[in-house]
C-alpha cells in the first residue's frame, strides 16, 4: 500500500488525491451539512471527491497534530470538537467537527489495527474508543433530526468493514449504536434504522480487508 507524503500522516495513496483533486471540479459542490465520508473507498481523506484533511487541521489544529503523528501516544483534547459537534443551532461547524471526529478515527483505528501489540497498539486502541463517545454524547444532547442522521451515517460507515482495519473492530460497534434508542424518544423511524444498525453490527462481522 502505497503511502501519502510523510507530511500528511495519513495512510492514503498520493495517485488517490490527486484524482480527487481532478474530480473536485467536476459537477456541483457537495453538501456540507451531512456526513460526507460514507462510500469513499478504504480511506478517509476525502469526502464526496473533495479533499477535506487540510480544512479539518485549520480548524482544530491541536486534535490533528496528534492524530497524524504516528509516533505519539498522548490523548488529544477534545473539547473543542466536542463544543463544536454539540453545538446549537446546528450549522456547518457541527458537521465539519464530525468529519473531524471521523477522520481521527478512522487513522487511529487502523494504526491499532494494523500493527497489534505495536508500540502504540494500546494508545490508538483507546483513543479511536474516546473519538466514538464523542458522537455518542452529542446524539443524546442535540436532537436536530439531520445531525442525528449524520452521526448514524458515521456509525454505519464505521461498521461496513469499508474502510481499512473497520471490519475488526465492526461488532464492538453494536452495543454503542444499541444504546443510542434510548436517546431517541421522537422519531421512530430512526429508533428502527438504530435496532437494525445494531444488530447488523453485532451479527457476523463484515469480510475482512483485504
Amino acid at each position: 500500500m502505497s503511502a501519502a507524503p510523510a507530511s500528511s500522516g495519513l495512510h492514503v495513496p498520493w495517485a488517490a488525491l490527486v484524482l480527487a483533486w481532478l474530480l473536485a471540479g467536476c459537477g456541483d459542490a457537495p453538501d456540507p451539512m451531512r456526513y460526507r465520508l460514507a462510500h469513499s473507498g478504504d480511506h478517509w481523506d476525502v469526502a464526496s471527491g473533495v479533499p477535506i484533511v487540510d480544512d479539518l487541521r485549520e480548524l482544530y489544529p491541536e486534535l490533528f497534530e496528534v492524530i497524524l503523528d504516528p509516533g505519539s501516544t498522548h490523548d488529544p483534547d477534545l473539547r473543542a470538537v466536542r463544543d463544536d459537534l454539540e453545538g446549537e443551532p446546528v450549522d456547518r461547524r457541527n458537521y465539519d467537527a464530525l468529519h473531524a471526529v471521523a477522520v481521527a478515527y478512522f487513522e487511529l483505528n487502523y494504526r491499532a489495527n494494523a500493527e497489534p501489540g505495536g508500540a502504540t497498539y494500546l494508545a490508538d486502541s483507546f483513543r479511536a474508543a474516546k473519538l466514538v463517545a464523542v458522537p455518542w454524547r452529542a446524539y443524546g444532547r442535540v436532537e436536530d433530526g439531520g445531525l442525528r442522521d449524520a452521526i448514524l451515517d458515521f456509525f454505519e460507515d464505521a461498521g461496513s468493514g469499508e474502510k481499512l482495519g473497520t471490519a475488526a473492530t465492526a461488532p464492538r460497534l453494536g452495543p454503542i449504536v444499541a444504546s443510542l434508542e434510548a436517546k431517541e424518544t421522537g422519531d421512530p423511524l430512526r429508533r428502527a434504522r438504530i435496532r437494525q444498525l445494531s444488530q447488523r453490527l453485532t451479527g457476523p462481522p463484515p469480510e475482512a480487508d483485504p
